[in-house]
Formats: C-alpha cells, sequence, structure tokens
C-alpha cells in the first residue's frame, strides 16, 4: 500500500464513492418503482369504483328520462286534443241541429210568454209519448 500514489488514492477513494452511489440509487429506483407500482394500484381501484358508480347514475338518468319522455308524450297528445277540440268549437262552423235550434225557440217562447208555457208543454205531450214508445 506504500506504492500508491496520490492519484491512485483518489481514484480508489472515487471508486468507492461510485460503488456507493450506485447502491443508493438501485434502492432508490426500487423504492420509486414500489411507489408508482401502489399509485397505479389506487387509481385502478379508484377508476373501478367511479366506473361502477357512474354505471348508477347512468342507470337512474335511463330511468327518469323514460320517465319524462313518458309525461312529455302524455303531456303533448293532451295538448293537441285540446287544441283540436278548441279549434273544432271555435274555427270550425258547428252542423246546425235542428233539435237544438227548436228547444231555443221553444225556450224563447216559453220566457216570452209564461201563460201559455202550460199549454205548449201539454203540446210537445203527444211527442214525449212517441219517443218513450220509439226507445222501449
Amino acid at each position: 500500500m506504500e506504492n500508491l500514489t496520490i492519484v491512485d488514492v483518489i481514484s480508489l477513494i472515487a471508486s468507492l464513492a461510485s460503488l456507493i452511489l450506485a447502491v443508493v440509487a438501485i434502492q432508490a429506483a426500487k423504492s420509486s418503482e414500489r411507489e408508482v407500482r401502489n399509485n397505479f394500484e389506487k387509481t385502478q381501484n379508484m377508476m373501478v369504483e367511479y366506473e361502477s358508480r357512474m354505471k348508477d347514475v347512468l342507470s337512474e338518468i335511463d330511468k327518469k328520462s323514460a320517465v319524462i319522455e313518458r309525461t312529455v308524450s302524455e303531456s303533448q297528445r293532451e295538448l293537441m286534443s285540446t287544441m283540436t277540440n278548441i279549434i273544432n268549437e271555435t274555427v270550425i262552423p258547428k252542423k246546425r241541429d235542428m233539435g237544438e235550434e227548436l228547444g231555443i225557440q221553444f225556450l224563447q217562447s216559453m220566457m216570452s210568454n209564461p201563460q201559455q208555457a202550460g199549454s205548449m208543454i201539454e203540446g210537445l205531450a203527444p211527442l214525449i209519448d212517441l219517443m218513450e214508445k220509439h226507445k222501449g
């Protein structure tokens, strides 16, 4: 060991330091790999959990959207029916109903002359009898 020069000593110390640093680097790499693997597994588990929750939420949304769709469809049908009735009653002229017109004229004549109302009703008695026979 006496023959070692200063360069040899420095070279030996540098080699030992390099060896120590290599061992430390290997240990750090193993530790880092463990952490990355653990983080990956945690992330994977979290993603599976979120996927399950998302499926549940989408299932609920599907159920509620079906109910909403059915409600809207029924409301649209009812609105269409109402609009058709309104149009039929207001825009499209009604066909004349002779029975209604005769009834209105009869009521007007009864109101204008209440004294003759009794005789008018007696005049209708044969028609009422005829209708009852026709029904039976």
